[in-house]
């Protein structure tokens, strides 16, 4: 009888040790909104034009010369890259708020979304600078235009810093499997 009663805990424990690996662990994706999508492609651009703004307003200051309408147009590109790059990424934070479990994550995204804003309004101040500048020519706004769009370059990359750490280390905006 202690054989048997040795036999069938035995045999219990070795069933109950297969059956606790498969059990308790509950797989969850967490998935966005496609608007998800829109965000990189929209703000490859607004990365890039402050970046070519700025290097031929210097190449033409350097020239000695004065800015060509060129400067006004990529201004303006930049412009309206920054604000379709602030428009899909506020209308992912409206979609995507309740979905980010960490709160350094949250955190981070306000302080991403609020530099997004002070760049849209560094590149409005910028373009209205090179408008200005094409209506009076004074020199002075022409430097005043080149430090405004290096203050913007700065903040592009302070930006793409914040945005790079929530992607790579936060994983917001990609889908991940969670275990609960």
């Amino acid at each position: 009888m202690k054989f048997l009663i040795l036999l069938l805990m035995f045999l219990f424990s070795f069933s109950h040790e297969i059956h606790q690996g498969k059990e308790d662990v509950e797989h969850s994706v967490i998935t966005y909104p496609s608007i998800v999508r829109l965000h990189p492609p929209a703000v490859h651009f607004g990365i890039v034009l402050p970046f070519a703004t700025l290097l031929v307003g210097a190449y033409y200051a350097l020239k000695g010369g004065r800015f060509e309408p060129l400067i006004s147009i990529l201004s303006f590109l930049t412009l309206l890259s920054l604000a379709l790059s602030l428009l899909t990424g506020y209308f992912i934070h409206e979609n995507i708020e309740g979905i980010i479990p960490q709160k350094p994550a949250m955190d981070l995204l306000h302080l991403h979304q609020k530099v997004g804003f002070v760049l849209l309004f560094i590149s409005s101040i910028s373009f209205l600078t090179a408008v200005l500048y094409h209506m009076i020519r004074r020199k002075v706004l022409m430097y005043l235009f080149l430090i405004l769009n290096l203050i913007l370059c700065i903040g592009v990359l302070y930006q793409g810093n914040l945005g790079g750490k929530l992607v790579y280390e936060y994983s917001v905006g990609v889908p991940v499997e969670v275990k609960r």
